[in-house]
């Protein structure tokens, strides 16, 4: 958990004397990236009553609201996808005539949803804090895709926490200390000699380059009427770039390398889908029957594997059923959690992308991606492995994670008399 930002805030002004504190928790991503947040926020409602505490996420996590509300925390949707989904790039050949088409199609499409998403944070942010000038106590707690809250922390000059569950799921373009050492030689040399508990240049490295993204400038200078750049009201201004991430392809090949390893041994699948419509169609398409597809952690109780693309939620439910694992990663944090589950032991050497999904379908790809397969898990079945999925169960179950954070966050934002 790392601080950021400035000073306390405040939400139901009352006129002064009734006024409570007010916190906010903002997290965006996939289930594993909002629902550890979500219960922070949750905690810290039971725990401190005094605070008016409010939850800002997709409206796709709409079945968090009701727990919530039983916890006094507002729910606040926006209605940005928690994965923007790429179908158009699904389906694009890299020699495509089409392909540059549509991918400008795609990057206009994010864009415009970009431009909506920070919108709705603005309004929602506005709506908690109103025009009260008293901030003393507020804050907003924020996940590592939900940096639009630091902006709007400064915004509101009120304090900023980092909440993260994992590390830090990206790292800095390996020209980025070049590039803002020339663009923001003054910025640089005060992050370089910044005295303790101030932030400095490790900070910056550690996660808060992504701040510097020429995108979040525009945003900053258009619609929040803050300087272009992070921390340069006294310095000169300069951009940065990061690249974007692409996306997964091609999940008819899945399907068949799954459906290959069915016919060479008596291993079953249980496939759960969320809803992602590329794999729907190909599921409708591939198998000869198929269950209503559904979420539901809790089956893997009544699994000898969990197959999984190492997602942070996913790596909990698995860890927590102590159950073995297989991991196929494909961005972000999911590397480290694959590395985490071999080295733990409870899981094989993480799979690579095209061991599950090959990028074509011809039956060779199939073939050696099903062998791959079969053989992690043969490896994933032993029983040393298996052992080792219910020890560390047995150890994650005496653990209260979101009392530690807790009281983390407690210490960060609560005077010492009050904590």
């Amino acid at each position: 958990m790392v601080g950021g930002g400035g000073n306390g805030g405040g939400c139901d002004g009352d006129g002064g004397h009734s006024r409570r504190p007010r916190a906010i928790f903002m997290a965006f991503g996939t289930r594993g990236d909002v629902f550890p947040i979500a219960a922070l926020a949750a905690a810290f409602a039971q725990d401190q009553r005094q605070y008016s505490v409010v939850f800002i996420t997709h409206s796709a996590h709409q079945s968090l609201s009701t727990h919530l509300a039983d916890c006094n925390v507002r729910y606040m949707p926006v209605s940005s996808p928690p994965v923007l989904a790429a179908e158009q790039l699904e389906s694009i050949s890299c020699d495509s005539v089409q392909s540059n088409v549509e991918h400008d199609s795609f990057s206009q499409r994010k864009k415009i949803i970009q431009v909506e998403h920070r919108k709705e944070c603005l309004s929602a942010v506005e709506d908690v804090f109103g025009n009260d000038m008293s901030t003393h106590g507020d804050f907003i707690v924020i996940n590592f895709f939900a940096l639009e809250g630091w902006h709007l922390a400064e915004l509101f000059q009120v304090k900023c926490i980092i909440a993260a569950p994992y590390f830090v799921p990206y790292s800095a373009p390996a020209s980025f200390e070049r590039q803002f050492k020339q663009s923001l030689p003054l910025l640089y040399k005060y992050f370089q000699e910044a005295p303790l508990n101030m932030v400095c240049w490790t900070d910056i490295t550690h996660w808060m380059w992504a701040l510097f993204m020429e995108s979040w400038g525009s945003w900053r200078n258009d619609s929040l009427n803050l300087s272009p750049i992070p921390f340069t009201v006294r310095f000169q201004q300069g951009n940065c770039r990061v690249p974007s991430m692409g996306f997964l392809r091609n999940p008819k090949a899945f399907l068949m390398v799954l459906k290959d390893v069915i016919e060479k041994t008596d291993y079953r699948f249980i496939l759960f889908s969320s809803g992602y419509q590329p794999l729907d169609s190909a599921i409708q398409s591939v198998a000869s029957s198929v269950a209503e597809s559904s979420v539901c952690q809790a089956s893997a109780l009544h699994c000898d594997i969990a197959i999984h693309h190492a997602g942070s939620g996913s790596t909990a439910a698995a860890l927590f059923a102590g159950v073995a694992q297989i991991a196929c990663p494909f961005l972000l944090d999911q590397f480290y959690w694959a590395e985490r589950l071999h080295w733990l032991g409870v899981a094989p050497e993480p799979l690579r992308r095209q061991h599950l999904i090959p990028d074509t379908d011809n039956a060779s790809s199939i073939k050696n991606a099903a062998d791959m397969l079969i053989g992690t898990i043969k490896s994933a079945l032993s029983s040393e492995i298996k052992a080792q999925a219910i020890r560390i169960a047995n150890k994650l179950s005496s653990e209260d994670g979101i009392g530690e954070a807790l009281r983390i966050l407690k210490e960060r934002v609560l005077p010492q008399s009050e904590s």
